[in-house]
């Protein structure tokens, strides 16, 4: 088994036509997926990059000299399944690579956004902006649901984006 291991590791496969054409083809679709205004990004650059590895290591395994069209596909399957069980944003049911770059999908971080600028909207006017007042104009001007915005208030208190100066006001940090 150490012969074959430190055999393998000599191996350096390239890419063929075919496994090139199969990688090119998924990524684009991906890539066109996620084209539209305000849709969340299916796939970067770097998860090519990382597909090409995939199928390197996989030739690479088979002693091979060139990587195959089968071995792409292998790694587009990895892909696919790895994305599927933790690259779909559960509110839209969308592929979002944000979710496993940053742990918040684009959707999450929209609302977010939404909150924070409606709060510091209402700061320009009063300086600090009652809770309530602030869950209310979500509700009604935003459509954002109450139950939403005191998650996304409690949220943002804990990352430290927004903070207290006193019992149920807020202000940006």
């Amino acid at each position: 088994m150490r012969k074959y291991i430190s055999y393998a590791k000599t191996v350096k496969p390239v890419l063929s036509t075919d496994a090139l054409k199969r990688l090119s083809d998924f990524y684009l679709a991906m890539r066109a997926a996620s084209e539209t205004e305000g849709s969340p990004v299916a796939i970067t650059a770097r998860q090519l990059e990382s597909l090409v590895r995939c199928s390197e290591a996989r030739a690479r395994v088979a002693l091979k000299k060139e990587v195959s069209g089968e071995d792409a596909e292998a790694a587009i399957a990895i892909m696919k399944r790895s994305l599927e069980e933790v690259g779909i944003d559960v509110s839209s049911y969308k592929m979002d690579i944000d979710l496993i770059m940053t742990g918040k999908p684009k959707s999450v971080r929209d609302k977010m956004q939404v909150v924070l600028s409606a709060l510091m909207q209402m700061e320009k006017e009063t300086g600090m902006v009652e809770k309530a007042l602030l869950v209310s104009e979500l509700e009604s001007k935003y459509k954002v649901s109450r139950a939403e915005s005191e998650r996304i208030l409690t949220q943002l208190l804990r990352e430290g984006t927004i903070y207290e100066p006193r019992e149920d006001c807020l202000k940006k940090t």
